[in-house]
């Protein structure tokens, strides 16, 4: 295995953290509108996410990220849960979702949604 690719994730991840919050128009467009709106507004109602609350405090939301390489999400620090083909389910931050869309290899990132029985 070559250091080559992961050096040069580290090397996006420092110069995406070190710039400003914002994401470009590029990155926000991997954003469905539900994932937009919590980045702008910093919250959202919660029956329309999958919310938890980590041990620290922080809210964490469950969503589906579409990438041929969920190795690249792992090394960034984003806690993965599942895997199948390029469909990627991950528990994330509002800051970890920023990361999430700046990674060249995310294509996609969708709200999870909470599920609910209906009777």
């Amino acid at each position: 295995m070559s250091l080559y690719p992961s050096l040069m994730l580290l090397a996006f991840l420092m110069l995406s953290c070190g710039g400003p919050m914002a994401l470009t128009e590029a990155e926000r467009a991997k954003l469905d509108p539900d994932l937009q709106t919590l980045l702008t507004e910093g919250t959202g109602p919660e029956t329309r996410y999958d919310v938890t609350i980590r041990p620290d405090g922080t809210r964490e939301y469950g969503v589906i990220v579409r990438t041929t390489e969920a190795e690249q999400l792992r090394a960034a620090g984003i806690r993965v849960q599942s895997v199948l083909g390029d469909v990627v389910t991950v528990r994330v931050t509002l800051d970890e979702l920023r990361t999430v869309a700046r990674l060249p290899a995310v294509r996609a990132v969708q709200n999870g949604g909470k599920n609910t029985l209906h009777n």
